[in-house]
């Protein structure tokens, strides 16, 4: 069947499971769709698959059924195919949704609300409604044509086959998706050496090649290895021939996403000194298929910087957000070129400015390194300061400390450099009396508690840069 998924680009990661399940059932799925801003039109390709699809899939959550959100503008245009959605349309809760949220149309059919694992659920799910659609009526007419052929004995016989292969497919898909699991958790090679056993007895399988090529590619994004153990070329031989086997058939994005990959498979080689080719020719390759190819621009933008061309980085990054794909993956680009190099971390503070700006989550992983790396280090030391706090206009350096360090979640051990960076950056957007104050009160409870130290020295300086000129006169 043709399905369409509806999702919260929060979860994309889940999405992306359900459709690789999906597609070693046999059935066709949409989900590739950038996000629109408000206000823009509706993309007619989108409407077109909604329009042509049997199976509306709607993963419920507060964000997909929040005012104004992407995926109620596309259950309008299901509503407006399907007057109800008995039959049609499969709601699935994917995260606690009150009740009241969720639109009339969607509760006009049970909720499939899963209590184990929500993929293989909704995949018995979406089969169900098969059977219950237009499977039966076709088998039926079929059956009654082969009967009528060649009688009721070759029918039990082609009919017994066909239950065999039924079967045989639905093991097959199964598997799949269990290996697809072990990979999605982050369990790279059992999930590797899982697609290898069963395409060696599936050779033919389509959706089972291009779940192990989704895996590897995943692999080559989030490789890690273990000094001494094992080596980045050990993966990437691995996974290598598997991507470049599957350019002849893969166009479009599909045909980018390999290129980007191949890219960077090549960058990984390179970097423990091992024969490879040119990273920059694959990325190349990829933004032919696919102009903003998120992979490919990241990607790229990590090899720019290995030249200390940041000037490319940046704009290569730039065109890797603007994509509109994996966010999430963008970020951790970012800020693991930026944070690892001195001379960049101030681009890893306008990375954190942006987020903010965009509303996206920040975690206590990156913050922590934010903190050690930049804020700290740079707000402390008196020669870099200046430098620092010309990263980005004075209210926006504040609001984003403020979003990324709450005194709150500050730990106990650093609140007095919280303080005092926090005062600096008050005085640096003009709030001088508030800066002045809060240095004070730092400095009396420095005291008080005889503490002794930088801290207290650079209080003290700070204080005193931001008193009050004195005027003398002439008698």
């Amino acid at each position: 069947m043709d399905i369409f998924i509806s999702y919260s680009s929060k979860y994309r990661d889940l999405c992306e499971r359900l459709r690789l399940a999906l597609d070693a059932e046999g059935h066709h799925c949409f989900v590739d769709r950038h996000e629109l801003e408000p206000g823009q039109p509706f993309d007619a390709e989108l409407r077109e698959a909604i329009d042509d699809c049997d199976v509306f899939i709607f993963l419920v959550s507060p964000e997909s059924v929040a005012a104004g959100s992407y995926a109620l503008a596309e259950l309008n245009l299901a509503q407006q195919r399907w007057r109800h959605p008995r039959g049609r349309v499969l709601p699935v809760v994917v995260a606690p949704t009150p009740m009241a949220s969720i639109p009339p149309y969607l509760k006009a059919v049970t909720l499939l609300q899963p209590q184990g694992e929500l993929v293989a659920e909704t995949l018995a799910a979406v089969t169900q409604m098969g059977n219950r659609g237009l499977r039966p009526l076709l088998l039926t007419v079929i059956g009654l044509t082969v009967i009528a052929a060649m009688g009721a004995g070759a029918f039990a016989y082609v009919w017994q086959q066909r239950v065999a292969e039924r079967a045989q497919h639905e093991q097959t898909a199964r598997e799949t998706a269990s290996a697809v699991e072990l990979c999605m958790s982050g369990s790279h090679a059992a999930a590797w050496n899982r697609f290898d056993e069963l395409v060696a007895r599936y050779p033919s399988g389509t959706a089972l090649h291009r779940a192990r090529e989704h895996c590897g590619m995943r692999w080559l994004r989030e490789i890690r290895v273990r000094v001494g153990e094992q080596t980045f070329a050990d993966i990437v031989k691995r996974v290598q021939p598997v991507l470049v086997a599957a350019l002849p058939n893969a166009t479009g994005q599909r045909a980018a996403d390999l290129f980007a990959h191949l890219g960077w498979a090549d960058y990984l080689l390179a970097r423990e000194g091992a024969t490879a080719g040119d990273p920059a020719a694959q990325f190349e390759r990829s933004v032919k298929e696919e102009p903003d190819n998120v992979y490919a621009h990241a990607m790229w933008a990590q090899h720019l910087w290995l030249r200390d061309r940041d000037a490319e980085a940046r704009q290569h990054f730039e065109r890797a957000v603007a994509s509109g794909r994996e966010r999430e993956f963008v970020r951790s680009m970012q800020f693991g070129g930026s944070l690892s190099r001195a001379k960049f971390v101030p681009y890893a503070v306008i990375v954190a400015n942006d987020m903010r700006l965009a509303g996206e989550a920040m975690t206590d992983s990156l913050r922590n390194r934010l903190w050690s790396a930049a804020y700290q280090p740079y707000l402390f030391a008196i020669d870099d300061r200046s430098n620092f706090l010309a990263i980005l206009p004075p209210d926006a350096h504040l609001a984003t400390f403020d979003w990324l360090f709450p005194r709150s979640a500050v730990r106990s051990g650093d609140v007095p450099v919280w303080r005092y960076a926090h005062a600096v950056l008050l005085a640096n957007a003009g709030q001088t009396v508030q800066a002045r104050a809060e240095l004070e009160a730092l400095l009396r409870e420095l005291n008080a508690d005889k503490v002794d130290g930088r801290i207290v020295d650079q209080t003290r300086r700070m204080l005193a840069e931001l008193s009050p000129k004195r005027s003398t006169s002439r008698r």
